[in-house]
């Protein structure tokens, strides 16, 4: 049940923050998918909060 919690405050940040992204709709136009990923994980504090949340959940299995 743990699990089921994690994955949807993920999709909830996802869904609310990401999805119309300015800065990453504007790095994949300019510079490729790969670069605007890159970013969102590494710099913007949305990505690092899926990515904290992300390790929860490899850490409750």
């Amino acid at each position: 049940m743990k699990n089921i919690k994690l994955i949807n405050e993920i999709d909830y940040l996802s869904d609310t923050y990401c999805d119309g992204c300015f800065v990453r709709k504007q790095l994949r136009k300019e510079s490729g998918k790969t670069i605007a990923y890159r970013f969102c994980i590494e710099k913007c504090t949305v990505g690092e909060s899926i990515k904290q949340i992300g390790s929860r959940l490899k850490g409750s299995k």
